[in-house]
């Protein structure tokens, strides 16, 4: 199929395949489409990533896919914090005043702004992905990245502060506009659902639907997605899955890893160190712009961390009655590690 968009003073075209009614689709899956904060500028400017993408394209134009799936980091915002004035100043307060900052109507305009610019300078200066955006209909689920570095995963008092709510919010209305193509106000109405998070289930011909699971909205250091949610999640399988024989759900983290019971202990007594240890130049290294170690957020990310580990095998086991009340096969696919 082949489409052209007249912009007025230019033109752009392409060119995408779609599978016949019974042919198998063909697809292909990605996630971390950048490198995070511990990443220089300057390292990442010189590393070749471009690379996988043009083997993707080049496995494209061999035997054309009908679907690109991205599941997660689309697009690395990690130095938000650094790169946008009110944030940078906020991240110098004291602790007990970061709680409270009040996220202003400038500073707002500059993060938008921000995470904007960000989209479009990534996607727009790179030749390989705007053929493979052109030529490959996809469907993407994001991650931390696409917000901040661990996003969701610090302790409450942090999550819930005026600032890092308002870096959701306005990470959440640029993800829906590049993501989905869609806003706040109608992602209901195109099909996103949930209870807080835009979730989206997909069929792909008869045969095959896709779950992407949103991790990051409703999430906090003790809960993935809200119960709420799992409950319209799982309604809507039981409701919208006829004929299908196979469910593929994106999970941006890994819904099956290693645990690291060792590590998270540490980390956990870390947490109840006082300021002045954590303020020494060593600890002072290890710490993320938060001043948590840099490795906190990564462990509490993950499924298999104590705190979501009720929560997943609750999901495993719905999943499974799914499954079988269907008679269909389920795959999760994951990305992040």
């Amino acid at each position: 199929i082949g489409w052209i968009i007249n912009w007025g003073d230019k033109t752009t075209n392409g060119l995408f395949h779609i599978a016949q009614y019974d042919q198998k689709w063909r697809g292909a899956f990605f996630s971390c489409n950048g490198f995070d904060a511990t990443v220089s500028k300057e390292v990442a400017l010189g590393l070749t990533y471009n690379t996988v993408w043009n083997h993707l394209l080049s496995c494209h134009d061999e035997n054309p896919f009908h679907l690109l799936i991205w599941g997660g980091d689309q697009n690395y915002n990690d130095f938000v914090i650094d790169d946008v004035p009110f944030l940078q100043d906020w991240s110098h307060l004291g602790w007990d005043k970061k709680w409270t900052h009040e996220f202003s109507v400038e500073g707002k305009y500059e993060v938008e702004q921000y995470y904007f610019n960000n989209y479009a300078e990534h996607w727009a200066r790179r030749p390989e992905m705007i053929k493979a955006l052109g030529s490959i209909p996809s469907l993407m689920m994001w991650d931390d990245h696409d917000i901040y570095d661990g996003a969701g995963s610090y302790p409450s008092l942090l999550l819930n502060s005026p600032i890092m709510t308002g870096l959701l919010e306005l990470a959440q209305k640029m993800r829906l506009l590049f993501q989905h193509h869609t806003t706040p106000e109608k992602a209901r109405k195109h099909r996103l659902f949930g209870y807080q998070g835009h979730n989206f289930l997909a069929q792909c011909g008869p045969n095959l639907a896709l779950l992407g699971a949103d991790g990051r909205t409703e999430r906090d250091d003790k809960t993935v997605q809200h119960e709420k949610t799992w409950d319209i999640i799982f309604e809507k399988l039981d409701n919208d899955l006829h004929n299908v024989k196979h469910l593929i759900v994106i999970f941006a983290v890994p819904f099956s890893f290693a645990r690291f019971k060792m590590a998270e202990s540490i980390l956990e007594a870390w947490k109840k160190l006082s300021m002045a240890w954590r303020n020494t130049p060593l600890s002072k290294q290890t710490n993320s712009v938060f001043g948590l170690p840099e490795i906190y957020d990564d462990l509490v990310d993950e499924w298999t961390h104590e705190s979501h580990m009720g929560e997943r095998n609750r999901v495993l086991s719905r999943f499974q009655q799914i499954a079988q009340k269907k008679k269909i096969r389920i795959t999760f696919f994951s990305g992040d590690v």
